[in-house]
């Protein structure tokens, strides 16, 4: 978890204290080293991890080469826009769809359900990279690094929070008692 949040708020860090390019370059250190953290305590990088990382190193490159932080504007969106395709293709016959691989352990819905999930996720990415372009081109850079760090998340964990409350109100019948078999369970113990 750190290694996603601890560059973002390093990024904010410099960018008050130093200015864009030194907050993209702390923003591409503290990628790598967590890419290198990640790997020493997992012994692999998941995809996902890995595609965002080559997108900061890639395009925060640029910015600070160039001078340009229009590249790095675009990193959000190209990510979200990669995460929603990527969940989307778990949705194809015969594939288990992102969302059950994530949440299957602790959730119980019906394939359909699942399929539902995923494509919620996948609205939304796409939603979340067409804003992020729409703040990043219409708002001052201030205001957009602002929307980038706090915006994001609140609407992040927003969407997950109702979506994980949609979610469970779906879950199939013999799910809902043995949850309601372990509540009642804590709830009469002294």
């Amino acid at each position: 978890m750190w290694t996603d949040v601890l560059p973002l708020l390093l990024f904010f860090t410099f960018y008050k204290w130093k200015g864009i390019y030194a907050a993209t370059g702390s923003a591409i250190v503290a990628g790598v080293f967590g890419a290198i953290y990640r790997y020493r305590k997992e012994g692999k990088i998941e995809p996902l991890p890995l595609f965002t990382l080559v997108l900061i190193c890639v395009l925060g490159g640029l910015t600070i080469y160039l001078k340009d932080p229009r590249f790095l504007i675009w990193k959000p969106t190209i990510a979200y826009g990669a995460t929603a395709l990527f969940f989307a293709m778990s949705c194809r016959s015969g594939q288990t769809p992102m969302l059950e691989r994530l949440l299957g352990s602790s959730m119980r819905l019906a394939h359909e359900q699942w399929r539902n999930g995923t494509w919620a996720y996948v609205a939304y990415f796409f939603f979340a990279a067409a804003l992020n372009l729409v703040v990043g081109y219409s708002v001052s850079l201030d205001v957009w690094v602002k929307f980038k760090v706090f915006g994001t998340i609140a609407l992040s964990m927003t969407f997950m929070v109702g979506h994980a409350m949609w979610l469970s109100g779906r879950q199939l019948p013999e799910a809902l008692e043995a949850a309601e078999a372990v509540a009642e369970e804590v709830l009469s113990e002294p």
